[in-house]
């Protein structure tokens, strides 16, 4: 069984994917499927930018004065997936439902991440109302319906696709994300914390002593409903001032996009006057985030949907107790081990995230309870479950050539009886 991977989340140049959690998730399984090569399956690597950007063709598309990335993508890329550079490859793997063309010669599996500009419909095209948008959603739609096998990151995304897409359960395979070991060896970390550490970090990312730190890691998109954070917050702030306890931070962590999301959360921290409270810290390196994850107090997830939901995962791995909405596959991930609230209860949220900063008890019971929910899930289990898929596309596929192989060789038997006839009644002649 040969199967061609597509890293091109690994890229740096591709931004929307290799600083999101896509490009943890291919970073990681790749590394893990690495492990499991065997004389049974070959794996290979492929960039999508190099098959795009080399040679004539894509000269010619840049050429033209709009609708490149399309022509690219949904004429170009179907052919060189069939080309020599991959043409040994019995199916094509894109770990990203986004990334596969609506069309293809050569077979191939999506990873289906989740499926919310569909579920969250109108929510999306609020801000994206042109025709762009719609028909970038029907190739989208197109090309999951196309895949020879869907591989879903949660149950919930699995039942998503039957019920919205009508995909059969028997075409769909569920292999949960991972959390990395450093996540899980932060536990003993944040457990020993000691002050110097304390000031270390704090200092070294701009953030004001002893004050407690609520966090959120992350994207903005319009489902990750961040702006409900800083109201979240300003409600804590007056709760805990009322209780005279230390009133905590906001810290983001993770890009926030120039345009709609910049101007939503600012908007949020001038109407609820949290701007001196909230520390906007973009992108940060692993290590840095691993500090952030010691140093916080309560992780702040009041997502509108999630496929997965892998950063209040990872945050549980290192013991940080976890505040987050039930919506979408949160709550199949995150088990008894999250204090639960509706997406837009702001109340709700606060009220867990006081309890939290107010009672070091319940704070260690979450923490201990969420560590060892983190533990269920590795990087090793979602290779395990991605080769059983792999098998089972292998084996579907080679099912349908059979009766193609069966007939190739049927007709050539007949064409050599009708050959042989023919030379019986020439040499009776």
């Amino acid at each position: 069984m040969q199967v061609a991977f597509d890293i091109s989340a690994l890229d740096p140049t591709f931004k929307s994917h290799s600083y999101r959690g896509i490009g943890r998730y291919v970073d990681r399984l790749r590394n893990a499927l690495e492990s499991r090569r065997s004389e049974h399956l070959s794996l290979s690597w492929f960039d999508h930018n190099e098959l795009l950007l080399s040679g004539i063709a894509p000269k010619l598309i840049n050429a033209m004065p709009f609708g490149r990335t399309t022509i690219r993508q949904q004429a170009l890329y179907p052919w060189r997936l069939s080309g020599s550079g991959l043409r040994g490859a019995d199916f094509v793997h894109f770990p990203a439902h986004m990334d596969g063309p609506a069309w293809s010669n050569k077979p191939y599996v999506l990873t289906l991440l989740d499926l919310i500009p569909l579920i969250l419909e109108d929510l999306y095209r609020a801000n994206r109302p042109n025709w762009r948008y719609c028909f970038a959603r029907w190739l989208e739609k197109t090309s999951i319906l196309n895949a020879s096998f869907i591989l879903t990151i949660s149950e919930t995304t699995a039942c998503d696709a039957e019920r919205v897409l009508g995909i059969p359960r028997e075409r769909i395979a569920v292999t949960p994300c991972g959390v990395d070991n450093r996540f899980t060896d932060a536990f003993s970390r944040r457990l020993a914390r000691v002050p110097d550490d304390s000031q270390r970090i704090r200092a070294k990312l701009g953030l004001p002593a002893h004050r407690p730190i609520i966090l959120y890691v992350g994207g903005h998109d319009e489902r990750k409903n961040t702006h409900k954070i800083i109201e979240i917050a300003r409600e804590t702030i007056d709760q805990t001032t009322a209780l005279s306890l230390p009133a905590p931070i906001v810290v983001f962590a993770g890009k926030i996009a120039e345009g709609v999301e910049m101007e939503k959360i600012s908007t949020a921290l001038r109407d609820f006057a949290m701007a001196a409270d909230t520390f906007l810290l973009g992108y940060v390196e692993d290590q840095d985030l691993l500090d952030l994850y010691c140093e916080a107090s309560v992780f702040l997830f009041p997502s509108l949907y999630e496929g997965f939901g892998l950063p209040p995962l990872e945050a549980m791995a290192t013991g940080l107790p976890v505040v987050s909405s039930d919506a979408g596959a949160l709550s199949e991930v995150l088990g008894n081990a999250a204090l639960y609230m509706k997406p837009n209860d702001v109340f709700e949220g606060a009220r867990h995230v006081v309890s939290i900063l107010s009672d070091d008890k319940l704070a260690s019971t979450f923490s201990e309870l969420g560590f060892e929910r983190a533990k269920l899930f590795s990087w090793a289990r979602t290779a395990e479950t991605t080769v059983k898929a792999y098998q089972e596309v292998y084996r579907v596929l080679n099912d349908k050539k059979e009766p193609r192989r069966i007939a190739q060789v049927m007709k050539a038997k007949r064409l050599k009886k009708q050959e042989m006839k023919e030379q019986t009644i020439s040499n009776g002649a």
